[in-house]
């Protein structure tokens, strides 16, 4: 992996994913490593798919194979090139004295904590945070964060 992205090459690798657990046959133009704080994923551009994403490395079967010269730019990757901002604050179905302990414990300026990420990997710190972005869920204890502007970054969260 690490010479297919140093050299700029496509590779052949084996993956398994659920929703289709057998070994599938897959031409990938990898371009970066990430780590998600639970899994180690590789990104690039899948020709299967055709489009950019994340593999995670745990599904890979078998050893990569170096094929040739990738033909796609990592420019490309809007999703990875693009920053977003995500806007948190604490979820306003706790009591205002509990809201503010969030505040204080994430140091929110105006009740509001704004973090910068690349768009690619914006849901993944959402998930890290635990905040739901598509329901809230049943106690405020446990969700303790809501995004604010879910609709501004909607277009780079994860459909599934």
């Amino acid at each position: 992996m690490i010479s297919a992205i140093r050299h700029k090459q496509r590779i052949e690798v084996d993956y398994v994913s659920l929703a289709n657990p057998e070994n599938d046959g897959r031409i990938f133009h990898p371009h970066t490593f990430v780590n998600t704080g639970s899994r180690w994923h590789i990104r690039g551009y899948c020709e299967k798919s055709q489009n950019f994403r994340d593999l995670v490395l745990s599904r890979f079967r078998g050893e990569a194979e170096l094929i040739d010269a990738s033909t796609i730019d990592p420019q490309q990757d809007l999703a990875w090139h693009t920053q977003v901002n995500l806007i948190l604050q604490p979820d306003p179905r706790l009591s205002p004295a509990k809201q503010a302990v969030l505040a204080n414990d994430y140091q929110m300026e105006g009740g509001q904590l704004v973090m910068s990420t690349r768009a690619a990997l914006a849901q993944y710190l959402l998930h890290e945070l635990q905040v739901n972005t598509k329901m809230l869920d049943g106690t405020p204890e446990a969700q303790q964060l809501v995004l604010v502007n879910r609709d501004d970054i909607k277009p780079w969260l994860f459909s599934g």
